[in-house]
This record gives C-alpha cells, sequence and structure tokens, in this order.
C-alpha cells in the first residue's frame, strides 16, 4: 500500500480548521474524532499527520503564535529605535489585537514552555528593539515580561461580559451600587487595560530614570 501524501497543504488545513473549532466552541469541543467530522474525513487520516492530540494542540499554539507576532512585527515597522513606550505599547496593542481574534484558545497560549520557534524569534525581535533603547539585556527581559502579563490579562478579561450586577445584589453594597450606575452611564469605564498599560509604561519610566542615574533609586 503507497504511502499517504503528507502534504503541507493538507497539514495546514488540518490547524486551520482545529483553531476554527476552538474559536466557535472552546478549546474542549477539540477531539480528534470531532475534528475529523468537521474536515469530512476518518479520524485515523489525522494520525497520518499529528502523531496525537497533544502534537496538534502544539501546532495550533504555534498557528496562533505566528500570527501574534506577525502582528506585532507590523505595529513596530514603523516606530524609531530608541522610542521605547510606543514599542511597549506596539508589542501590547499587536497582540492583544490577534489574540483578541482567538479568546478561546488564551489558555493554551498561556500554557506550556515558550519552545516555538515563532514564539522566540519574537522574543528576539522585542529583547532586539529593547536592549536598543540601552537597556541591559536582563532588565529589558524583565520588562518585556511585564508587557506580556499585562497583554495576557487584558485578553483574558475581554471576552469577560461586562461587570453588571443585579440592583438586589448590591442594595447593602453602596459603592459597587454607586460603581454600577457610573458604569451604566460610561461602560468605557469598566476596561482597566488602558489605565494599565499607562501604569506600567510610567513605572517603568521610573525604573529607567533609577538604571541611568545611579543615584536614584527605582520603586521595589
Amino acid at each position: 500500500m503507497p504511502r499517504p501524501n503528507h502534504s503541507e497543504r493538507t497539514r495546514s488545513q488540518i490547524v486551520e480548521a482545529a483553531v476554527a473549532l476552538i474559536d466557535a466552541e472552546g478549546l474542549e469541543a477539540l477531539s480528534t474524532r470531532r475534528l475529523a467530522a468537521e474536515l469530512g474525513v476518518r479520524g485515523p487520516t489525522l494520525y497520518h499527520y499529528f502523531a496525537d492530540k497533544n502534537s496538534l494542540l502544539e501546532a495550533v499554539r504555534d498557528r496562533i503564535a505566528t500570527e501574534i507576532w506577525t502582528g506585532v512585527e507590523t505595529r513596530l515597522a514603523d516606530i524609531e529605535s530608541g522610542d521605547w513606550e510606543r514599542i511597549l505599547r506596539g508589542y501590547v496593542d499587536g497582540a492583544l489585537s490577534a489574540m483578541a481574534r482567538h479568546p478561546r484558545a488564551i489558555g493554551l497560549m498561556a500554557l506550556g514552555a515558550a519552545t516555538r520557534q515563532s514564539t522566540l524569534r519574537g522574543y528576539e525581535t522585542m529583547l532586539g528593539r529593547l536592549t536598543e533603547c540601552g537597556w541591559p539585556l536582563g532588565l529589558a527581559w524583565q520588562i518585556f515580561l511585564s508587557a506580556e502579563n499585562l497583554m495576557l490579562s487584558a485578553a483574558l478579561e475581554a471576552g469577560q461580559p461586562e461587570f453588571a450586577p443585579p440592583p438586589e445584589q448590591t442594595a447593602e453594597l453602596p459603592l459597587l451600587r454607586a460603581l454600577a450606575g457610573e458604569l451604566a452611564a460610561d461602560p468605557s469605564l469598566d476596561d482597566g487595560y488602558e489605565t494599565g498599560l499607562d501604569a506600567l509604561i510610567a513605572g517603568i519610566g521610573v525604573t529607567l530614570g533609577a538604571y541611568r542615574n545611579p543615584g536614584t533609586r527605582a520603586p521595589h
């Protein structure tokens, strides 16, 4: 019996179908049986391309990671070297825009070691841009991780419903009752992402100032 043709096109189709299924119904909906049904093939066919479900999930991670870093590099392309604030904002905005297209895959992307080549190349790009700003490598890494953690938190929160507790639940909670009224009048108050990013940028500016002026102590 001839060996099956393991074409990259077919492998890519499987990964795209898996991403679409996760986007539509969540990670728990993904199984080899369900995916095979979506593709109109027999379950064992998938094992010609992926040894098991874990290897399929790794391919899904790589697919989404590539999308994330492509978006980030597009945002960074027109930012001048040394402009660390715009570089960090470009990273967070670009990565968050990509993750917003896959809100049900956020947990998947946050799990596991960062060994995907697309992710490692992205890290290399960010470290390069930040060390160009004059920061030592270790500090650049810590600052990048802070921005990445904020991005993942914001991506996770973006998929949650707005905070709007029923009046009967806040009858004896005056601050939350007042907050609910303010949120109803101005829904943008329920988005802490911009405030968090502004605070992160401001704190990094203080840290950078302390690094460049050793007589000034950075906050801990």
